[in-house]
């Protein structure tokens, strides 16, 4: 009898244990290279990802993986803007291009740059670009502060950025961003991938800035182009992994938020089927959302067929649309959605051996 209340009270400690409350602190964040496998889930496996809490269980365990990545943190002497930046920053790459149709304009090979500040936060210290096919290092005059610590459950903090790329007769356009960050630690709990089960912190971080490129040889006013960048991140934080257990990002229009990149820690996995491209999708957006009578598709030159599905939550294909390949750079496709009942929808597009989703309301 008193073996068995012993195991008993053994499991009991182990419940409460696995369930106790955790403060994020530097020493889960990343550090130089470090390389982290993840995976990329289909949308369709994702469920309810807003509902949050104390001591709430989040069961993503349905989850499935559609490709995979890693990322790497590498040491700044080891990336292509060592020029700017030295140790103990370091970069991890986060695209390859940006979408922008403007003859002989270009911005490829974005690196974004880090480095804790001791122990009270760890900051995003410039960026990587690389302009016209000039590396550039740009660090920022208002440094962008992506967590403070300790980060505890009901933890809020609004912090400014502010980078602009220098000034030189070499380039013939100057790229600035700025705006601000909110972040929220709104629930703590439990959650389930198919990696794992961990006790976790959940994060909602929201980006606000404007980008805004300037090109010396047009006359001003038009000579600026603002780009609004709106972007908001749902994370599961733990104290072993130093990347996020399950991350949600995507970006706002209004008062509503796409989710375009589903990824949770992972094993490495072979995966057969369609593969989604990872680090520049290639649907760059779609507007308006929410729509009533029509939605438009932002797409970059594609030399193939490009296919269109929507979906209802349930799965059910209520149209679907082939569009030609196209030469242009940035093309605009149009989808007549009129026909449709109000409600949440899953729009799929596929193109060659990739696959893109996204959810849209229609009012």
């Amino acid at each position: 009898m008193m073996k068995h209340v012993f195991v008993l009270g053994l499991f009991y400690l182990f419940s409460i244990g696995l369930k106790s409350q955790i403060s994020i602190t530097s020493a889960q964040m990343p550090l130089s290279n470090d390389n982290f496998r993840y995976s990329n889930a289909s949308i369709n496996s994702v469920g309810n990802y807003t509902l949050t809490g104390a001591n709430y269980n989040w069961h993503f365990d349905t989850l499935k993986p559609i490709s995979q990545g890693i990322r790497e943190f590498k040491s700044a002497l080891l990336t292509p803007y060592f020029f700017y930046f030295f140790p103990p920053k370091y970069g991890e790459k986060i695209l390859d291009s940006l979408p922008i149709n403007i003859p002989g304009f270009s911005i490829q090979n974005i690196y974004s740059f880090y480095k804790k500040n001791g122990t009270s936060s760890f900051n995003s210290e410039g960026l990587g670009l690389s302009l016209a096919g000039i590396p550039i290092g740009v660090t920022f005059s208002d440094e962008d502060e992506l967590y403070k610590f300790p980060l505890n459950y009901l933890d809020r903090d609004s912090t400014t950025f502010s980078l602009t790329t220098p000034s030189n007769s070499l380039i013939p356009f100057t790229y600035k961003k700025q705006g601000y960050r909110i972040t929220l630690a709104d629930g703590w709990g439990t959650i389930t991938t198919p990696y794992g089960t961990a006790n976790c912190l959940r994060v909602v971080t929201t980006q606000y800035s404007i980008d805004t490129i300037t090109i010396k040889a047009l006359p001003s006013p038009f000579n600026k182009i603002g780009l609004p960048n709106y972007e908001r991140k749902y994370q599961w934080l733990t104290l072993g992994e130093r990347i996020p257990y399950f991350e949600i990002a995507g970006n706002i229009f209004g008062t509503f938020f796409t989710p375009t990149q589903y990824r949770y820690r992972d094993n490495e996995r072979t995966i057969v089927g369609l593969q989604e491209k990872e680090s520049n999708p290639f649907l760059i957006n779609i507007f308006p959302n929410p729509s009533s009578n029509e939605i438009t598709l932002v797409v970059p030159k594609n030399n193939d067929l490009l296919k269109a599905t929507i979906s209802n939550l349930e799965g059910k294909i209520m149209l679907s649309k082939l569009f030609n390949k196209n030469d242009e750079n940035i093309t605009l496709h149009h989808i007549d959605i009129s026909e449709l009942a109000k409600g949440v929808y899953i729009l799929t597009v596929t193109l060659s051996n990739q696959q893109q989703s996204l959810k849209f309301n229609v009012q």
